[in-house]
């Protein structure tokens, strides 16, 4: 014999994920959201860049947890709040995941995924609302409470209308979070969210018969064990993707540089070309010259930085305005523009070559300050080497719209290096930096040195 029991009239409640679980995971969903939606200049981004390693734990903490809950008999039930802390180390590979795609690709992918993102935080709105205000198995005594009222969909909860009411009660969250895809993405997040609304709704409002089996049925079951190898065969899927998109050969941000490539370790300049003398700094016999040629060696690099600034600024609004279809403000001509300026600091680069020049018979690399102004001079000799490199790939990566994600990466790779290695030169001359004897000769190369660092110090690269 069958039982048929209409969805309306199903007032039972299963015994439900713990507390404990729901709230560690509500936590998880927001931050992931967050992430998502971040701009790079919020300090939010340090979450993403620590990402990779915060999600392995976090892979660690569900597995143990669902250990735990199998052993007492209440993974099944918490099954649902697995799935954000296996998506999240995926997630975190998220430019590998798009690297190489055409631009129509690339937004697929990235709405499945934010879809994901959107989507967690409903699901936990939604079992936290089931856990409150679901009548209990027994049946409610007493009538329903006014403040299932306030919300949509929760006095359908209330009454043991739980298919339906959780239904409306996400889709009042979603179009909540309307607001946030205006705000930070664009036209498709808004049509992504408003099928994502006309499914849940289409899914709760639909009647159906749930028909009770005989005992003797030999059909699957889901089970406490189906759920804990589900929970396992998830965990290993998640780190594989995660493995396998950090690792893929041919993945890369767009940039030659080695600061983005781990492949190219030793890349860079070489601070170790240069030794630091040993003897005291003592002023030089021309100590104007050795100014103009440090400072001006500061200000080329200030200058380039600038037409990095705008260019990596521009094609990521670019970017993002054809992946998202929004409207981001451009500076008109952007590339003229940040070339412009970049072609100004190599003039100004060789306006330092000729102080250098000058300067360099006075100041042997054996001096503290010749050493310096070795270093700096040879920096200056890497670091604008590049530039015909950078302008030649940007333009070929912009020939098509998925390439202005390589663009701007290529340009944040840049500036950020640009301020790291300047950084590592002062720590290496921190001697002679130091000296109050030589000071107003190096004190203006160091003030502007250390605010082209700042400049990106706090800038993820790559996201």
């Amino acid at each position: 014999m069958t039982t048929v029991l209409s969805d309306a009239g199903d007032t039972r409640v299963r015994s439900g994920p713990p507390v404990w679980l729901i709230a560690a995971t509500g936590v998880l969903a927001v931050g992931c959201l967050g992430m998502a939606v971040a701009e790079t200049s919020l300090w939010m981004h340090y979450l993403i860049d620590a990402g990779e390693s915060v999600s392995l734990v976090g892979l660690a903490f569900i597995f143990a947890a669902g250990l735990y809950l199998s052993r007492r008999g209440r993974l099944l039930a918490s099954l649902p709040l697995v799935l954000p802390w296996l998506l999240f180390p995926v997630i975190t590979q998220g430019d590998q995941i798009i690297d190489n795609l055409s631009i129509g690709w690339m937004r697929f992918v990235s709405h499945v995924l934010l879809g994901a993102l959107f989507g967690m935080p409903v699901a936990i709105i939604v079992l936290a609302a089931r856990y409150v205000a679901a009548p209990p198995a027994g049946g409610r005594h007493g009538g329903i409470p006014g403040w299932t009222r306030v919300v949509p969909g929760l006095r359908q909860i209330a009454e043991g209308r739980l298919r339906e009411g959780s239904a409306i009660l996400a889709a009042v969250v979603m179009v909540a979070e309307i607001w946030i895809a205006v705000r930070f993405l664009g036209v498709l997040m808004v049509i992504t969210l408003l099928v994502m609304i006309a499914l849940v709704l289409a899914y709760g409002m639909k009647r159906r018969s749930i028909v009770r089996q005989p005992e003797n049925h030999t059909g699957f079951h889901f089970t406490e064990r189906v759920a804990l190898g589900l929970l396992l065969a998830g965990v290993a899927v998640s780190l594989g993707l995660f493995f396998g998109f950090k690792n893929r050969p041919g993945a890369y941000q767009g940039s030659p540089s080695y600061y983005m490539d781990p492949s190219q370790p030793a890349g860079g300049y070489r601070l170790d070309g240069v030794p630091v003398p040993t003897v005291p700094a003592v002023l030089p016999s021309d100590p104007d010259a050795a100014r103009a040629a440090l400072t001006g060696y500061a200000r080329a690099f200030e200058r380039l930085l600038a037409g990095y600034y705008v260019l990596d600024r521009n094609y990521n609004y670019h970017f993002h305005n054809e992946l998202f279809l929004r409207r981001t403000p451009l500076l008109p001509d952007y590339r003229a523009v940040g070339l412009r300026a970049v072609a100004d600091a190599e003039a100004l680069r060789a306006e330092a070559d000729r102080a250098a020049a000058a300067v360099r018979p006075t100041l042997p690399i054996t001096d503290p300050l010749g050493a310096l102004l070795a270093d700096v001079s040879g920096y200056a000799a890497f670091t604008f080497g590049r530039v015909p490199v950078l302008e030649a790939m940007s333009g070929e990566f912009e020939r098509t719209k998925a390439g202005l994600q390589h663009a701007t990466h290529l340009f944040e790779g840049e500036g950020k290096v640009l301020g790291v290695r300047l950084a590592d030169i002062l720590a290496k001359h921190d001697g002679v930096l130091a000296s109050s004897e030589v000071a107003p000769v190096t004190s203006e190369f160091v003030t502007i040195s250390r605010a082209v660092h700042d400049a990106y110090a706090n800038r993820i690269v790559g996201f």
